[in-house]
């Protein structure tokens, strides 16, 4: 227990300072507000939009009344967060799971910064831990301390699964991002469909060293997910193309699927400083939208 708080109070100061410095003001930029929530009725005085009338009270009373709207501040911030095990990928700093916590928390600050309820689930191939969106930090506190401190009790990926506990839990129009890496097939067209009610945002992990290189010789290759190992000449031309076009093939297809369906995608090399990528993300998503008056999709990937 004692050596996960230290790792909970080390990870708090280290995603406070990011958050505090430089990348609140980018999220609370991003996501002021979905729109206006319906307040309360009052009697119609001279000059009031006549397209504010509330046609019902008006029959009723026989007096006009117009709808008063304010602004909708709250927002909903929804955390996917997949730890397979082929997300145990990756040295110390590196490692693909540690960044994608560290990715998780800085989103869970900063929405606590912006007085925005935040929630997360972890899945596998199972939902392994579900967190109710709520606000505040002692809520934020427990989500860190839950997931630090535990590993799953499953190996495989079951995206769609993931995306079902969305569907069936978020009521209202929320912000998800979904943090993976994407080894899984037949979930795009739940995405889509929650793409239409959600603002989704897709953040896919990979370091470089899970691309061969030239001169490896054989080597063992573990599937992680399957825990299944395999002997491969990885000093074959034939199948290190072959495992750098599947490499390939999935960023190609995630960004491809996400820019025809309006959802967001950043892809993250674990080797490399994230927080650019992600400030660089909201920050033009912000800008685009000011100038076009409606959101659009935006890629960033990263080499």
């Amino acid at each position: 227990m004692k050596d996960i708080l230290k790792k909970v109070r080390k990870l708090e100061i280290k995603i406070r300072k990011m958050v505090d410095s430089t990348f609140a003001g980018e999220y609370h930029s991003a996501f002021k507000g979905q729109g206006l929530e319906f307040d309360e009725v009052r009697p119609y005085q001279y000059g009031d939009d006549i397209r504010s009338i509330d046609w019902n009270v008006t029959a009723k009373t026989g007096i006009p009344y117009i709808k008063k709207f304010k602004e909708e501040r709250e927002q909903t911030l929804f955390v996917l967060f997949d730890i397979s095990g082929s997300g145990d990928f990756g040295p110390a700093e590196e490692n693909k799971r540690l960044i994608g916590m560290e990715l998780a928390a800085i989103l869970a600050f900063s929405s606590l910064k912006n007085n925005d309820k935040f929630g997360l689930a972890t899945f596998t191939d199972e939902i392994e831990q579900y967190y109710k969106p709520d606000k505040g930090r002692k809520h934020i506190m427990k989500i860190i301390r839950g997931v630090l401190s535990f590993g799953g009790k499953s190996e495989g990926t079951n995206i769609s699964k993931a995306l079902d506990l969305v569907q069936h839990t978020l009521k209202r129009r929320s912000i998800l991002i979904v943090i993976s890496e994407f080894l899984d097939e037949g979930y795009e067209k739940k995405l889509v469909q929650l793409g239409r009610r959600h603002e989704v945002i897709l953040i896919r992990l990979f370091h470089p060293k899970e691309v061969f290189h030239e001169g490896a010789g054989i080597i063992p290759v573990l599937d992680i997910e399957t825990n299944r190992q395999h002997w491969r000449n990885a000093g074959d031309m034939g199948y290190r193309q072959q495992w750098s076009e599947n490499f390939a093939r999935i960023e190609f297809r995630l960004a491809d699927l996400c820019k025809r369906n309006g959802i967001g995608y950043l892809s993250v090399n674990t080797k490399k400083d994230y927080l650019p990528i992600l400030e660089r993300y909201f920050r033009d998503r912000n800008r685009r939208t000011r100038q076009k008056g409606q959101l659009i999709q935006l890629q960033f990937i990263e080499p």
